[in-house]
């Protein structure tokens, strides 16, 4: 009678083409790991930061580096026109008034002058003529010109304006205009002092850009335009990939 021997426990065999799969597989996933890795920092620190936009206060910080300000278009297209007005500047940038740095008004056009008339500050532009006090305050708007303005000047105390129709000067008043048989004195363009131009410069963009919109955008993708959404929904599918090689490979390794 034959004793009978117990099976010896059979070891996992790997066909030769499985192994050399099993170590494309673990190659791939490291690769795609190191590429990957850096998407996923930023959207743990952004989705992290976001977590806690009231604590942090970013809505409240603005970014002020000039690049990124340039990338999201938060800058000027022209170069400011300044205009000095006895010790004060006078600034026109993209339509917009500046006195000394500070922002008086929006949207008035291209700046054709500026000079001081007693105690009022008097700023041309093509179609209006404005008046500011001594703080820069609106005093009045005047539309009722005799033709669009291309430059100004002035001369005994009076206004002059230049136009197509001639050159004329008005009353004290600035209701009533004359054509001019003399000459003014004409008011050029002056080069304001550095500072002047940087306190224009941050004026014209605001409090500029808040911190939570570039991490949302960071987080999102779309700071980098139409494709960045695309960038981030890849990172998605790189984890999901890594998720995936990273069990089969924990299989294979039992």
């Amino acid at each position: 009678m034959k004793k009978l021997v117990p099976d010896k426990p059979k070891r996992k065999l790997f066909s030769r083409r499985r192994i050399q799969f099993a170590y494309s597989v673990l190659r791939w996933h490291g690769r795609l790991g190191i590429t990957a890795a850096f998407l996923f920092l930023i959207l743990l620190a952004t989705g992290v930061a976001l977590n806690h936009t009231d604590r942090l206060a970013l809505d409240q910080r603005y970014i002020t580096t000039e690049w990124l300000l340039n990338w999201y278009g938060v800058a000027p297209t022209n170069t400011p026109v300044s205009y000095k007005v006895n010790s004060h500047w006078v600034t026109e940038l993209d339509g917009h008034l500046f006195w000394d740095g500070a922002l008086i008004y929006e949207h008035a056009g291209s700046v054709k002058g500026a000079l001081q008339v007693r105690e009022r500050f008097v700023v041309t532009t093509i179609d209006a003529l404005y008046l500011f006090d001594q703080d820069g305050n609106l005093i009045e708007k005047i539309v009722d010109l005799p033709a669009k303005i291309s430059r100004l000047g002035w001369r005994d105390q009076h206004i002059y304006i230049d136009t197509h129709m001639g050159v004329f000067f008005a009353n004290s008043t600035f209701l009533v205009w004359q054509r001019a048989d003399r000459m003014p004195n004409w008011v050029q363009v002056t080069g304001a002092p550095d500072e002047i131009e940087d306190d224009v410069l941050r004026a014209y963009r605001g409090q500029g850009l808040p911190w939570e919109r570039v991490l949302l955008d960071l987080h999102s993708g779309r700071i980098l335009g139409i494709w960045g959404p695309y960038l981030i929904d890849g990172a998605a599918i790189a984890l999901l990939i890594l998720v995936c090689s990273g069990f089969y490979n924990w299989m294979i390794r039992r």
